[in-house]
């Protein structure tokens, strides 16, 4: 629940959005474009990256429910608990998530080494590319849910997994 006197029923981020659908509703439509239009990476892949920037972030709204996405789109619980607990290194997005952990948690110490390393490791430009979107839309995602107190609440998770599965993230296509 928000301490928001506005958002006291809040129970997710798009009860945020809806509150002031001018500013937020293209949010909705940048998760639609960065996790489910098509991609150099799967669907699967782009949660991964956002339940694991979500994890860094300690967004625990956003890590449970993007948790729950990224094995409604095909991950195993097991493969998502090691991406989190950084058991990652023969995951074939290992160097990504390197990249991924430092362009969250220390962005300016960002090097062509570390952009080498991924290239190196067999990740195109473009799957690189679509990574950091995903990792830069979650940091910002991350702030909204965390500055406007909305808690956990894994029963609504599947739902909306359901529905996100259905229908997409941007109703509105």
């Amino acid at each position: 629940m928000s301490h928001f006197s506005s958002l006291t029923e809040a129970k997710g981020i798009v009860d945020i959005f809806m509150e002031n659908p001018k500013k937020y509703m293209v949010s909705l439509t940048m998760a639609e474009e960065f996790l489910r239009e098509p991609s150099a990476l799967s669907p699967k892949e782009r949660e991964i990256i956002a339940a694991f920037t979500s994890h860094l972030n300690k967004c625990k709204y956003c890590f449970g429910s993007h948790k729950v996405f990224s094995i409604s789109m095909g991950a195993t619980e097991e493969e998502v608990d090691s991406v989190i607990s950084e058991n990652y290194e023969n995951h074939r997005l290992a160097s990504v998530f390197d990249y991924v952990k430092k362009l969250t948690l220390s962005p300016s110490s960002l090097s062509k080494e570390d952009f080498d390393n991924v290239l190196n490791s067999g990740i195109s430009e473009e799957e690189l590319k679509d990574a950091i979107a995903v990792c830069a839309a979650f940091n910002y995602f991350n702030r909204i849910v965390e500055g406007h107190f909305i808690s956990e609440n894994s029963e609504t998770w599947n739902q909306a997994s359901n529905m996100i599965k259905t229908h997409g993230y941007d109703k509105r296509r």
